[in-house]
This record gives structure tokens, C-alpha cells and sequence, in this order.
């Protein structure tokens, strides 16, 4: 029979890899965010800065923009099981945006009303581009509409 020792030597446990950097440091923001992000803050030739010029989108802004409205809007499609779809979308600096959606004749037909005059104005300038993110989106003829603005 071999004895064990009473105490037995341990080997000092290898210690996990720790991270010496302060939280927060060297994390990566994607440029999309960052080009929102500079464009919503930084002052404009108009000479505001945030919220200053809420009809005086960019291009890049404009683009973000539709994409939010089809990401908001395509999962909801996807989901309904009720029709018609009513939907409140947001958007930063236009506001809030109703949808309502129907299927006809083998297309969505989307209907939008905004609450903001300046949003009305904005979207008959993007309702094409609209249309096309939400085809894409859904795999399907879309067509919006655009209805007039409802009373504040």
C-alpha cells in the first residue's frame, strides 16, 4: 500500500487572461452609426444643431431613414393575422407615422398619414424608395399611398 502524503503539494491554478483596459475603450461602432450620429448632432450650414433643421435631411439620413421605416414596418407585415394592419411607426426628427396596410390583387397596398407637417412634406420625396425597401423586404409588389396629414 503507498502512503499519501498528508499535504499535498498544489500547483499554483493557472490564472484566466484579464483584460487591463479601462471599460468602454477600443469598441467598435459600426459607420452607420456613426454617420446618424454626427449628421443628428453636428451644427448644419443653417447654423443649428440638433433638431434645427428637421426638413433639411441628407442623403445618407434620408436612406437610414426609409431603412427604419422598412425595418419597423416588414416584420409587422410578415406577422399580422389581422386585416387591415394598423401601425405606428417613429421615427428621430420626422415623428411618428400611421400605416395602415392591406392586401390587394396580389400587392401590399400601404397607406401612410404622418402627424408632423414637416413629415407630410418629407414623404412623397421618398415614397418611391419606400416602395422598393419594402418590396425587397417582403418579396412582393408594394405600392404606398399617402394620405393626407391628420388634424393636431
Amino acid at each position: 500500500m503507498t502512503q499519501v502524503p498528508v499535504n499535498k503539494p498544489e500547483r499554483p491554478r493557472p490564472r484566466e487572461p484579464r483584460d487591463e483596459r479601462e471599460p468602454g475603450t477600443g469598441a467598435f461602432v459600426p459607420v452607420e452609426q456613426r454617420l446618424l450620429f454626427t449628421q443628428l448632432f453636428t451644427r448644419d450650414r443653417e447654423g443649428g444643431g440638433y433638431g434645427s433643421s428637421r426638413t433639411a435631411l441628407t442623403a445618407p439620413t434620408e436612406a437610414l431613414m426609409i431603412e427604419a421605416m422598412t425595418e419597423q414596418l416588414a416584420p409587422r407585415i410578415q406577422a399580422a393575422a389581422q386585416w387591415p394592419l394598423q401601425a405606428m411607426l417613429y421615427l428621430p426628427r420626422l415623428g411618428r407615422i400611421t400605416a395602415s396596410v392591406r392586401r390587394e390583387q396580389g400587392a401590399w397596398n400601404v397607406e401612410l398619414t404622418a402627424e408632423e407637417t414637416h413629415t407630410a412634406r418629407w414623404l412623397p420625396g421618398v415614397r418611391q424608395r419606400l416602395e422598393d425597401g419594402l418590396a425587397g423586404a417582403l418579396a412582393q409588389p408594394v405600392h404606398v399611398h399617402l394620405a393626407h396629414m391628420a388634424p393636431a
